[in-house]
């Protein structure tokens, strides 16, 4: 068995310079929060192509996908990096605005902590950190809802919806939507993935 078990260290950083066929850079990026969960949804081509009454060929290639991100919450800075809300006076009489434009591009990345053990066999199960990291997506928040504090406490968090986009990081013109490797350390995955999201 190969399970995923947890979900640690979610971050991101705004996409800096993008040239299409050499390379895409960040700014610094930063640890968003504590995560909860992340669920990503893969677009596909479903295109079958006939001859003789039979398929002769099929593309199932990926266009695309979108991504369901909770964390444990969101701070004002966190909210201005992935969705463009700006930052307006200074000191005390600062606060920030939620305007019309859209949300910045971002890359997007998190580890998924995962237990692994041969099938029958008597070792104990081992623990690996799969590091993934999204080149290229804008996040929204469709939705937030706020309600009085009642007998039992409903814990509300917001959901991030994320729409990603391939990006051509090479000379080939293939299309790029992530990386991702699997470390045997949490501290080697975090490393990883603080050199894809420019964090020193």
């Amino acid at each position: 068995m190969n399970a995923n078990v947890g979900m640690v260290y979610p971050v991101a950083a705004k996409v800096n310079t993008y040239t299409v066929g050499t390379s895409i850079t960040y700014s610094n990026g930063t640890v968003l929060a504590e995560a909860i969960s992340a669920n990503v949804s893969w677009n596909r081509n479903d295109s079958h192509f006939y001859g003789n009454d039979v398929e002769l060929d099929s593309d199932n290639g990926i266009t695309g996908y979108s991504i369901s991100f909770e964390p444990s919450g969101l701070t004002d800075t966190v909210r201005a990096l992935l969705l463009g809300e700006v930052s307006e006076g200074s000191s005390s009489a600062a606060y920030y605005r939620v305007n019309d434009t859209a949300s910045p591009d971002v890359g997007f990345g998190y580890i998924r902590v995962m237990r692994s053990k041969a099938t029958g066999s008597a070792a104990a199960a081992t623990t690996s950190y799969e590091a993934w990291w999204y080149h290229k997506l804008k996040f929204s928040i469709s939705s937030e809802e706020t309600r009085t504090k009642e007998a039992s406490i409903d814990w509300r968090v917001p959901t991030l919806e994320g729409t990603g986009a391939g990006v051509s990081l090479d000379s080939t013109g293939v299309l790029q939507f992530a990386h991702h490797k699997t470390f045997d350390t949490l501290a080697a995955a975090k490393t990883w993935l603080n050199a894809k999201a420019s964090i020193s």
